[in-house]
């Protein structure tokens, strides 16, 4: 799921932190100067004396991009540690932000004065390291700002620092995409840009805390305006599209800039459709504040509007960022949080065993770091392998066939219309397949979602699910199990339809 690189002044404590947070979370600690010193034969003070610094950013620089190359793909993640200089390198921070999340470990030049002592090379022969150290610190500032997601405090006892640092996690979609999660939001929000020359930030009512945030730290970036649109469904509409390609007109917002996206699954959708259509496509940016928008909505690049059906108009458009703060997301009303849980679940279902197991042991009290991380790389892992949904993509819309219908016709948040989809699809997946119901039932109960809608008007989910997007020539297609994390899209008819709907006591 991405390494953890820690950059920072010598003294701000990588090689401590770095080594406590693997032992924490299972993963193997690497230390760019230990590794350096061993390929060279040599100390890193030896390596200054003799060969010069030049010398030794060019060995870290080689140890910095083999270790990215290497390390990409590995399981969880390591753990890196590097030298107080690798930022003066911009392969060396290219590799990093493109393999993991890049944290910050700052601290004031006092403090580190007092963690190194006069032992380091670069201190070497001055009187008085505390002065050298602010001088260094005040050349290379910008270029930690820059080379971060994350600042992170570390003039704090080492515990503290730790428990922060396992709180980050970057997860790559395809090519061009990342998400980024953390407490709060990243030290810059913004991918560097030379051209940008402004942003506009797309919020709904509910999230006007958080945008004002968004805002607030956009302004020391670029020039940035806020525009407003109705909570949830409401934003999806032509009208509301209307109205923000007038306010986008106005502002004369140009290819090189950026659209920002801040609330629920139906903001950052209608946000990242403005943008995927605006001037024929410009840079999105997603900040979502609702476990549902986290986990699914913000992520994969679907962005659409309710045209006569949901989501029947829409475009295919890659946000280059989304920010998920999970500070944010721990203090939502309970009922936001089950909502969204029923798609990351669902991620669990279909990919993830683990994550099953995390909310059958923890229901809405979930480890938010961990869960928000597998489930944002089991979304991942499937659109940057489809981008388009010409193959396998189509598994992430287990319990959506039925779960659209019934959303419509019962006027039930999208979460937990799916949660009575995945019933369905379950269902008809243990007729089918023998497939053990029950882990699904047992789960989306121990997060009080719903699993039946009585009195509900058969006809009228019929006529919508025999509408849906995925039906093809041979039929309509749904998401069927053989077992937790082994799906298959195949076609139903009407009586397996039959037995999806009797089961979530939809009866003819």
């Amino acid at each position: 799921m991405g390494n953890l690189w820690l950059i920072g002044m010598m003294g701000s404590g990588k090689s401590t932190a770095g080594r406590r947070v693997a032992e924490s979370s299972d993963r193997p600690f690497l230390d760019v100067d230990h590794l350096v010193e061993g390929r060279a034969g040599k100390s890193v003070t030896e390596i200054f004396r003799q060969d010069g610094e030049h010398a030794f950013r060019r060995l870290e620089s080689a140890e910095i991009r083999r270790l990215a190359a290497e390390t990409a793909g590995y399981g969880e993640g390591t753990v890196i540690s590097t030298g107080g200089g690798a930022v003066l390198d911009r392969d060396s921070v290219v590799a990093m932000r493109h393999t993991g999340v890049v944290l910050w470990l700052d601290a004031p030049a006092s403090s580190l004065a007092v963690r190194v002592g006069q032992e380091r090379p670069l201190l070497a022969g001055l009187e008085t390291s505390a002065s050298r150290l602010a001088e260094t610190l005040d050349r290379r500032r910008l270029l930690y700002e820059q080379a971060a997601h994350y600042r992170i405090d570390a003039d704090r006892p080492a515990r503290a620092v730790v428990l922060d640092a396992a709180r980050y996690a970057r997860v790559p979609v395809g090519g061009s995409s990342e998400v980024l999660i953390g407490p709060g939001l990243p030290a810059r929000l913004l991918p560097l840009s030379e051209h940008r020359e402004k942003a506009v930030v797309v919020a709904q009512p509910g999230a006007m805390p958080v945008a004002g945030e968004v805002v607030d730290r956009l302004r020391s970036e670029t020039e940035a305006t806020l525009v407003e649109v109705p909570d949830r469904e409401e934003a999806k509409t032509l009208e509301t599209l209307g109205v923000l390609y007038a306010r986008l007109a106005d502002l004369n917002l140009g290819r090189h800039d950026t659209i920002v996206g801040v609330g629920g699954g139906a903001t950052t959708d209608v946000a990242g459709f403005a943008a995927a259509t605006w001037l024929r496509g410009i840079e999105s940016v997603l900040v979502p504040t609702t476990l549902l928008g986290a986990v699914d909505a913000s992520i994969g690049g679907k962005t659409g509007i309710n045209v006569l059906g949901k989501n029947l108009v829409g475009a295919f458009w890659h946000p280059s960022r989304v920010v998920v703060g999970t500070d944010a997301l721990a203090a939502l009303p309970e009922e936001l949080l089950r909502e969204g849980s029923a798609e990351a679940v669902k991620a669990g279902f279909i990919a993830d065993p683990r994550l099953v197991e995390i909310f059958l042991e923890h229901g809405l009290s979930f480890p938010p770091a961990e869960m928000l991380t597998r489930a944002v790389a089991v979304k991942a892992a499937v659109v940057s392998g489809d981008f388009r949904e010409t193959g396998n993509r189509a598994i992430l819309n287990f319990g959506h066939t039925i779960g659209h219908a019934v959303e419509v016709v019962c006027g039930l948040p999208h979460g937990y219309a799916v949660s009575v989809g995945m019933v369905a699809a379950a269902a008809i997946s243990a007729d089918r397949y023998g497939f053990d119901r029950s882990v699904v039932l047992d789960a989306l109960q121990r997060l009080g979602l719903p699993t039946r809608v009585g009195g509900t008007d058969r006809d009228s989910v019929l006529r919508l699910v025999r509408r849906d997007k995925k039906r093809t020539s041979a039929g309509l297609r749904m998401v069927l199990l053989r077992r937790v994390a082994d799906p298959v899209v195949e076609s139903v008819d009407d009586s397996a339809l039959d037995i999806g709907l009797n089961a979530v006591g939809i009866s003819g």
